[in-house]
């Protein structure tokens, strides 16, 4: 478990120092614009990512190298754990303290974003689980600028809580399109 710990911290430095580098040298690139909303059943849509958006953030994958997203720390819609250093939620967040008018109480789902590692978490928090997954990932590649197969890339995980449905709880349930990803009902 040590060594798990060093492995991702050298990842996450090479990672910031990979970054630091291409901002550095002005070889960033224009964000891509963001992909179109599927249906909205009541969540949160993200605003399209404009053109001239530059990339900022690069984003360790677990697998296939770098992900390259528009800096979504900076978003207005990105909102800083104050529990927890270095933990932001994407979207949808529960209250922080007394002073916070941007929460919502019954999130139907909620992505925090690890930055010492790289990692995203969504938890899918209402029924249907199948739909709401959905509207997440729409969100989320919306949030980052980046297409399915670069979601797939990303150290994340999806997983349900046990009060929520029993069923699907304890696993990593996946984005919906990727390999791998459990079918959910709808």
């Amino acid at each position: 478990m040590h060594k798990t710990f060093i492995i991702v911290g050298v990842l996450g430095v090479i990672g910031v120092l990979f970054g630091v580098a291409v901002w550095l040298t002005g070889s960033h690139k224009s964000a891509p614009t963001s992909p179109s909303s599927t249906q909205n059943v009541g969540l949160p849509v993200a605003p399209a990512v404009q053109q001239t958006t530059t990339v900022t953030v690069i984003t360790a994958s677990s697998s296939e190298g770098w992900v390259q997203t528009v800096d979504f720390i900076h978003d207005p819609t990105t909102v800083k754990d104050s529990n927890n250093a270095g933990y932001y939620y994407l979207g949808y967040h529960t209250k922080q303290s007394t002073s916070d008018q941007t929460a919502t109480t019954t999130p139907p789902y909620l992505i925090t974003y690890i930055s010492a590692t790289n990692y995203f978490n969504i938890s899918l928090l209402q029924e249907p689980i199948g739909p709401v997954r959905e509207e997440a990932e729409q969100y989320l590649m919306a949030r980052l600028g980046i297409t399915q197969e670069q979601m797939c890339q990303l150290d994340y995980m999806v997983s349900v809580p046990d009060r929520v449905n029993t069923q699907f709880s304890g696993r990593n349930l996946g984005f919906s399109f990727c390999p791998g990803a459990t079918v959910l009902p709808k």
